[in-house]
Protein backbone atom coordinates (compact mmCIF):
# COMPACT_ATOMS: atom_id res chain seq x y z
CA UNK A 1 0.00 0.00 0.00
CA UNK A 2 1.22 3.38 -1.36
CA UNK A 3 2.15 6.35 1.18
CA UNK A 4 -0.49 9.01 0.92
CA UNK A 5 1.33 11.67 3.12
CA UNK A 6 5.07 12.03 3.41
CA UNK A 7 6.73 14.23 6.07
CA UNK A 8 10.27 15.22 5.98
CA UNK A 9 12.62 16.74 8.32
CA UNK A 10 9.37 19.11 9.08
CA UNK A 11 10.26 22.70 11.66
CA UNK A 12 7.94 24.57 12.65
CA UNK A 13 8.08 27.68 15.02
CA UNK A 14 5.74 30.54 16.22
CA UNK A 15 8.20 33.68 17.29
CA UNK A 16 11.05 31.76 19.73
CA UNK A 17 8.88 28.58 20.21
CA UNK A 18 10.03 25.76 18.23
CA UNK A 19 7.08 23.34 18.18
CA UNK A 20 8.12 20.67 15.57
CA UNK A 21 11.48 20.19 14.75
CA UNK A 22 12.96 17.71 12.44
CA UNK A 23 9.35 15.66 12.24
CA UNK A 24 9.51 12.47 10.04
CA UNK A 25 6.40 10.31 9.31
CA UNK A 26 5.03 8.33 6.73
CA UNK A 27 0.97 7.43 6.46
CA UNK A 28 0.04 4.99 4.14
CA UNK A 29 -3.08 5.41 1.84
CA UNK A 30 -6.40 4.17 4.13
CA UNK A 31 -4.32 4.16 7.80
CA UNK A 32 -6.55 5.26 10.65
CA UNK A 33 -3.30 6.96 12.87
CA UNK A 34 -4.23 8.99 16.35
CA UNK A 35 -1.73 11.82 17.07
CA UNK A 36 -1.59 12.27 20.77
CA UNK A 37 0.65 13.84 23.27
CA UNK A 38 0.57 16.76 25.98
CA UNK A 39 -0.77 20.39 25.43
CA UNK A 40 1.18 22.27 23.03
CA UNK A 41 3.29 19.95 21.55
CA UNK A 42 2.03 20.59 17.83
CA UNK A 43 -0.40 18.66 17.34
CA UNK A 44 -2.95 20.55 15.63
CA UNK A 45 0.07 22.51 13.95
CA UNK A 46 1.19 19.34 12.01
CA UNK A 47 -2.72 18.54 10.90
CA UNK A 48 -3.22 22.25 9.74
CA UNK A 49 0.12 21.70 7.72
CA UNK A 50 -0.98 18.47 6.52
CA UNK A 51 -4.21 20.09 5.31
CA UNK A 52 -2.06 23.03 3.61
CA UNK A 53 -3.36 25.51 5.91
CA UNK A 54 0.04 26.73 7.19
CA UNK A 55 3.75 26.30 6.05
CA UNK A 56 6.24 24.73 7.40
CA UNK A 57 9.46 26.85 8.07
CA UNK A 58 11.53 24.00 7.34
CA UNK A 59 11.22 20.59 5.49
CA UNK A 60 8.61 19.10 3.31
CA UNK A 61 5.16 17.30 3.42
CA UNK A 62 3.77 15.59 -0.24
CA UNK A 63 0.36 14.66 -0.18
CA UNK A 64 0.32 11.47 -3.36
CA UNK A 65 -3.18 12.60 -4.72
CA UNK A 66 -4.07 13.62 -8.03
CA UNK A 67 -6.04 16.28 -8.93
CA UNK A 68 -7.53 18.85 -6.30
CA UNK A 69 -5.79 18.08 -3.22
CA UNK A 70 -7.69 20.43 -1.09
CA UNK A 71 -10.63 19.14 -2.02
CA UNK A 72 -9.54 15.50 -0.99
CA UNK A 73 -8.77 16.81 2.48
CA UNK A 74 -11.45 17.51 4.69
CA UNK A 75 -10.94 19.02 8.77
CA UNK A 76 -12.79 19.64 11.71
CA UNK A 77 -10.87 22.42 13.19
CA UNK A 78 -11.55 23.11 17.08
CA UNK A 79 -12.56 26.52 16.09
CA UNK A 80 -14.46 28.41 13.25
CA UNK A 81 -14.23 31.68 12.07
CA UNK A 82 -17.14 33.05 10.12
CA UNK A 83 -18.82 35.95 8.97
CA UNK A 84 -21.33 37.85 10.85
CA UNK A 85 -24.67 36.36 10.22
CA UNK A 86 -23.68 33.49 7.98
CA UNK A 87 -25.79 30.41 9.06
CA UNK A 88 -25.41 26.60 8.58
CA UNK A 89 -27.74 26.60 6.02
CA UNK A 90 -25.84 29.28 4.30
CA UNK A 91 -22.87 27.35 3.90
CA UNK A 92 -24.79 23.72 3.04
CA UNK A 93 -26.03 26.25 0.14
CA UNK A 94 -22.21 26.97 -0.65
CA UNK A 95 -20.66 23.31 -0.23
CA UNK A 96 -22.94 22.37 -2.59
CA UNK A 97 -22.36 24.93 -5.28
CA UNK A 98 -18.71 24.19 -5.24
CA UNK A 99 -18.18 20.22 -4.12
CA UNK A 100 -19.61 17.77 -6.53
CA UNK A 101 -19.68 14.55 -4.61
CA UNK A 102 -21.71 16.80 -1.88
CA UNK A 103 -25.31 15.88 -3.30
CA UNK A 104 -28.09 16.48 -1.34
CA UNK A 105 -28.62 12.74 -0.43
CA UNK A 106 -25.59 12.82 1.38
CA UNK A 107 -26.08 15.87 3.08
CA UNK A 108 -29.47 14.37 4.36
CA UNK A 109 -26.99 11.36 5.51
CA UNK A 110 -24.86 13.38 7.79
CA UNK A 111 -26.76 16.40 9.02
CA UNK A 112 -28.90 13.80 10.50
CA UNK A 113 -25.65 11.72 12.16
CA UNK A 114 -24.56 15.63 13.81
CA UNK A 115 -27.85 16.70 14.64
CA UNK A 116 -27.72 20.36 12.95
CA UNK A 117 -31.16 20.57 12.16
CA UNK A 118 -31.89 22.19 15.50
CA UNK A 119 -29.62 25.18 14.86
CA UNK A 120 -29.54 24.91 10.56
CA UNK A 121 -30.71 29.08 10.62
CA UNK A 122 -28.78 29.97 13.75
CA UNK A 123 -26.13 32.18 12.92
CA UNK A 124 -22.76 30.35 13.33
CA UNK A 125 -20.91 32.89 15.25
CA UNK A 126 -24.48 32.62 18.09
CA UNK A 127 -23.94 28.39 18.37
CA UNK A 128 -22.62 26.74 21.37
CA UNK A 129 -19.21 24.93 21.56
CA UNK A 130 -20.69 21.60 21.34
CA UNK A 131 -22.97 22.97 17.89
CA UNK A 132 -20.17 24.30 16.67
CA UNK A 133 -17.99 21.43 17.23
CA UNK A 134 -20.68 18.93 15.30
CA UNK A 135 -20.99 21.29 12.33
CA UNK A 136 -17.03 21.60 12.21
CA UNK A 137 -17.28 17.61 12.21
CA UNK A 138 -19.72 17.44 9.49
CA UNK A 139 -17.51 20.12 7.25
CA UNK A 140 -14.83 17.20 7.32
CA UNK A 141 -16.82 14.60 5.29
CA UNK A 142 -19.05 17.03 3.15
CA UNK A 143 -16.75 15.72 0.15
CA UNK A 144 -16.51 12.38 1.34
CA UNK A 145 -12.57 13.32 0.72
CA UNK A 146 -9.77 11.19 0.73
CA UNK A 147 -7.79 12.11 3.83
CA UNK A 148 -10.39 12.50 7.19
CA UNK A 149 -8.66 14.96 9.92
CA UNK A 150 -9.95 15.15 13.13
CA UNK A 151 -9.06 17.43 15.79
CA UNK A 152 -10.82 16.45 19.46
CA UNK A 153 -14.04 15.37 17.39
CA UNK A 154 -16.34 14.55 20.57
CA UNK A 155 -15.18 17.38 23.11
CA UNK A 156 -17.94 19.04 24.47
CA UNK A 157 -20.70 16.56 23.25
CA UNK A 158 -23.12 14.70 25.15
CA UNK A 159 -22.70 11.05 25.36
CA UNK A 160 -25.34 10.01 22.90
CA UNK A 161 -23.72 12.05 20.01
CA UNK A 162 -20.44 11.24 21.13
CA UNK A 163 -21.37 7.20 20.87
CA UNK A 164 -23.43 8.96 17.12
CA UNK A 165 -20.43 10.60 15.55
CA UNK A 166 -17.91 8.29 16.75
CA UNK A 167 -20.30 5.30 14.68
CA UNK A 168 -20.47 7.49 11.91
CA UNK A 169 -16.67 8.11 11.66
CA UNK A 170 -15.92 4.60 12.43
CA UNK A 171 -18.00 2.74 9.55
CA UNK A 172 -17.70 5.27 6.93
CA UNK A 173 -13.36 5.81 6.79
CA UNK A 174 -13.74 2.26 6.40
CA UNK A 175 -16.68 2.17 3.66
CA UNK A 176 -15.10 5.07 1.66
CA UNK A 177 -11.36 3.42 1.98
CA UNK A 178 -10.28 6.78 3.81
CA UNK A 179 -7.11 7.66 5.60
CA UNK A 180 -7.97 9.37 8.94
CA UNK A 181 -5.85 11.40 11.36
CA UNK A 182 -7.20 11.96 14.92
CA UNK A 183 -5.93 14.40 16.95
CA UNK A 184 -7.19 13.34 20.79
CA UNK A 185 -6.99 13.30 24.46
CA UNK A 186 -9.47 10.66 24.41
CA UNK A 187 -8.11 6.58 24.74
CA UNK A 188 -11.12 5.06 24.54
CA UNK A 189 -12.05 7.11 21.50
CA UNK A 190 -8.63 6.45 19.78
CA UNK A 191 -9.17 2.36 20.22
CA UNK A 192 -12.46 2.63 18.55
CA UNK A 193 -11.35 4.95 15.18
CA UNK A 194 -7.83 4.30 15.06
CA UNK A 195 -5.43 1.23 14.16
CA UNK A 196 -1.88 2.97 14.65
CA UNK A 197 -0.81 5.43 16.97
CA UNK A 198 1.83 8.22 17.37
CA UNK A 199 2.94 10.50 20.28
CA UNK A 200 4.60 13.63 19.61
CA UNK A 201 6.57 14.63 22.19
CA UNK A 202 10.35 17.31 22.01
CA UNK A 203 9.27 18.52 18.35
CA UNK A 204 9.25 15.07 16.82
CA UNK A 205 7.88 11.33 16.66
CA UNK A 206 8.46 9.98 20.10
CA UNK A 207 6.63 6.66 19.73
CA UNK A 208 4.90 4.97 16.75
CA UNK A 209 3.02 1.56 17.03
CA UNK A 210 -0.07 -0.16 15.85
CA UNK A 211 -2.98 -0.42 18.09
CA UNK A 212 -3.03 -3.91 18.36
CA UNK A 213 0.52 -4.09 19.81
CA UNK A 214 -0.26 -1.01 21.87
CA UNK A 215 -3.13 -3.43 23.26
CA UNK A 216 -0.95 -6.64 23.90
CA UNK A 217 2.01 -4.95 25.70
CA UNK A 218 0.28 -2.50 27.32
CA UNK A 219 -3.35 -3.07 28.19
CA UNK A 220 -4.76 -0.17 26.37
CA UNK A 221 -3.95 3.17 24.69
CA UNK A 222 -4.97 4.56 28.13
CA UNK A 223 -2.28 2.91 30.20
CA UNK A 224 -0.05 3.72 27.06
CA UNK A 225 -0.34 7.42 27.88
CA UNK A 226 -0.52 7.26 31.68
CA UNK A 227 2.42 5.81 31.15
CA UNK A 228 4.07 8.33 28.94
CA UNK A 229 2.65 10.95 31.33
CA UNK A 230 4.58 9.75 33.91
CA UNK A 231 7.76 9.49 32.30
CA UNK A 232 8.23 6.35 32.37
CA UNK A 233 7.45 5.41 28.34
CA UNK A 234 10.23 4.10 26.82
Amino acid sequence: MKNIIEISNLKKAFKNKVVLNNLNLDIKEGERVAIMGANGCGKTTLVEMIAQFNNPDKGTIKINLEGNIKNEIGIQLQTGDWPAGITPLDMLAFYRSIYPKFTKEWENTIADVFDIKEFIKTPLKKLSGGQKQRFNAMISVMNNPKIVILDELTTGLDMELQYKITDFFRENVKKSKQTLLLVSHHPEEVEILCDRIIIIKDGGIFFDKKISAVIKKYGSVRDLMNLFFKGELK
